[in-house]
C-alpha cells in the first residue's frame, strides 16, 4: 500500500481511503481483522499515530470496530455502500429533481448520494411488514405520532441535549414548514407580531407571510446589541431563532443572549422557537446548550429534524411544545392525523432503538467533518488574500466573501461557467437592499469528498484567475 508524499492530504487520510476501499471492495470480508497498527506502519513505510489515525476514522464510520485482545474486526458493510447514484457522472446526478448541469455543485441541503442507509432501512421495513406490528397498516394512528418513536426522540434529547421532555409533548410533523405553519394556528396573525433573525432561513419567512402575521426583522451581525435592541422593541409574541448555528451566517449565539432571549420571552409572555437544524454537526468546539435545555418558564418551542442527518426526502421533523401549548395543540388538531406515514415512523423508531442511528451519525459527522477540514483549508490556500470565510465550524455551509467588491450575481454566474455552482444569499435578508451583496454560499453536503479540492481549485480559476 503506497502513500504519496507530494499530495497535499495528509498521509492518514490517504491511508482510510485506501482501506475503505478495500474494505468496500471485499478484500476484508466480514469478521476478518486489519493487520496490527505496528504491521501496518511497518509495511506502509509511517509512524503508528498515521495508522491509529486511520484506523480510529474507520471505527467512526462503522467500517471497523475495536475488539479488546482482537485489534480492529471488519463490520458489516452493506449498508454503508453508496448506491449505483454515487457512480453516476456529475452531470448526471440529480439535485432537488433536476439534472444538475455543474461538473462540481457546492449545494446546500442535499445529501450526498449513497448517504441514505438503503440496506438497513430495506431490512427494517420488511421485519415490521412481516411481524405482528404490521397491524398499524390497518388504523389511524396518533396525530402526535407513534409512540416508540417519539420515546426515542425524547431519550435522546433528555441524555444528550439535556433538554428534560416526555414523549407526550413531542410531536412528530411533516418537515419544518409544515411544523411552522401549524404552530401558528396557536397565535392570532390580527395580533401577534412573529420575530425573526435577519438575514434568516426564507422557507419559514414565506410561510410566516403566507400565514399573514406581521414579520419583525431582527438584524444579525458582528456583536448582539443590535439583535437585542430589536428584539425587546419588536413587541412579538413568537421569535423564530437558529441559535446553534444561525442561518445562513453561521453565528453561534453566545450564552448570555441566550439567558437574555429567555428573559424577553418570560417577561413579555412570549415564546421561541428554537430550530436546532445542524446540531450534529460541529467540527472545533462543543456545542452551547440549547436555549430548551435552559427554559424554566416553558417559553421555548424545540424544533429538530432527520433532514440533515438521514434524509431530506422523508419529510420528517418533530415539535417539542412546552406544556402551556400542549392543551392549545389537542384542541386544535383534535381531529387531524400525523402527516408522516405510520411505516416511516416504525422504521425510523426501530433505527434508532438498534443502534443504527448512533453509527449512522457518527460516520456522517466524520466523513463531514473531512470535508469541512478540505473545503476551508482549500479556500485558503487557493484565495485566502482575496476572501473572507464566515464560518464557526458548524453545519454543513459556509459563506464566502470576495473583498473586491463584485455583486453575488457576478460571482455565481462566473462560477457556473467554469462547472462550479455556488449560491447567491441576497433571498435571506428580508430588505435585499441591505444584504451583503459580494457574499456567496458555499455548501458541502451533497458534493462528493474527492471533488472538494478540483472544485475549488476551479472556482479560485474562474473568480481570480
Amino acid at each position: 500500500m503506497h502513500l504519496d508524499e507530494r499530495s497535499s492530504t495528509p498521509f492518514y487520510q490517504q491511508l482510510f481511503d485506501k482501506l475503505r476501499k478495500s474494505i468496500e471492495a471485499g478484500d476484508y470480508p466480514q469478521g476478518s481483522k486489519l493487520p496490527s497498527i505496528r504491521g501496518m506502519a511497518a509495511d506502509v513505510g509511517c509512524a503508528r499515530n498515521t495508522v491509529e489515525n486511520a484506523y480510529a476514522l474507520l471505527a467512526q464510520e462503522g467500517y471497523v470496530a475495536s475488539r479488546p485482545g482482537s485489534g480492529y474486526v471488519v463490520q458489516n458493510v452493506a449498508y454503508l455502500q453508496a448506491d449505483a447514484d454515487r457512480n453516476a457522472r456529475p452531470e448526471e446526478r440529480l439535485i432537488g429533481g433536476r439534472t444538475n448541469a455543474a461538473r462540481y455543485d457546492f449545494t446546500y441541503g442535499n445529501l450526498e448520494p449513497g448517504t441514505f442507509p438503503a440496506a438497513a432501512w430495506r431490512a427494517i421495513t420488511d421485519d415490521i411488514l412481516l411481524s405482528v406490528e404490521s397491524t398499524g397498516c390497518d388504523a389511524y394512528n396518533d396525530p402526535f405520532g407513534e409512540e416508540s418513536l417519539r420515546q426515542a426522540i425524547a431519550w435522546r434529547l433528555s441524555t444528550q441535549r439535556g433538554i428534560n421532555c416526555t414523549p407526550g409533548q413531542i410531536i412528530v410533523q411533516g418537515g419544518t414548514q409544515t411544523s411552522v405553519q401549524n404552530l401558528l394556528v396557536l397565535f392570532d396573525g390580527a395580533r401577534d407580531a412573529i420575530a425573526m433573525e435577519n438575514p434568516g432561513y426564507d422557507g419559514v419567512r414565506t410561510v410566516i407571510e403566507r400565514a399573514r402575521f406581521s414579520l419583525v426583522p431582527c438584524r444579525v451581525g458582528p456583536g448582539t446589541d443590535r439583535f437585542l435592541s430589536d428584539l425587546e422593541a419588536s413587541k412579538a409574541r413568537l421569535a423564530y431563532l437558529t441559535p446553534s448555528s444561525q442561518f445562513p451566517t453561521c453565528r453561534i449565539m453566545p450564552t448570555d443572549t441566550r439567558e437574555a432571549v429567555l428573559s424577553w420571552a418570560e417577561s413579555g409572555d412570549a415564546y421561541i422557537l428554537e430550530d436546532d437544524y445542524c446540531r450534529d454537526f460541529r467540527y472545533r468546539e462543543r456545542s452551547l446548550p440549547p436555549l430548551a435545555s435552559m427554559d424554566r418558564a416553558g417559553r421555548v418551542i424545540y424544533m429538530g429534524t432527520f433532514s440533515k442527518s438521514l434524509s431530506p426526502a422523508l419529510r420528517m421533523n418533530y415539535l417539542v411544545l412546552p406544556e402551556p401549548l400542549l392543551g392549545q395543540w389537542r384542541d386544535r388538531f383534535a381531529n387531524s392525523y400525523s402527516p408522516v406515514p405510520w411505516l416511516n415512523q416504525q422504521v425510523l423508531a426501530r433505527f434508532m432503538a438498534d443502534g443504527s442511528w448512533d453509527r449512522h451519525v457518527r460516520r456522517l459527522q466524520a466523513k463531514n467533518r473531512r470535508k469541512y477540514e478540505i473545503l476551508t483549508r482549500m479556500l485558503r490556500e487557493t484565495m485566502g488574500n482575496d476572501i473572507d470565510m464566515m464560518e464557526n465550524g458548524t453545519g454543513l455551509h459556509l459563506l464566502v466573501r470576495v473583498r473586491d467588491g463584485r455583486p453575488q450575481d457576478e460571482l455565481v454566474r462566473i462560477a457556473a461557467e467554469a462547472g462550479v455552482a455556488v449560491y447567491p444569499t441576497k433571498k435571506y435578508w428580508m430588505d435585499t437592499t441591505g444584504h451583503a451583496s459580494s457574499t456567496v454560499l458555499v455548501g458541502f453536503s451533497s458534493i462528493a469528498e474527492g471533488d472538494i479540492e478540483p472544485g475549488i481549485r476551479a472556482l479560485a480559476n474562474a473568480w481570480f484567475g
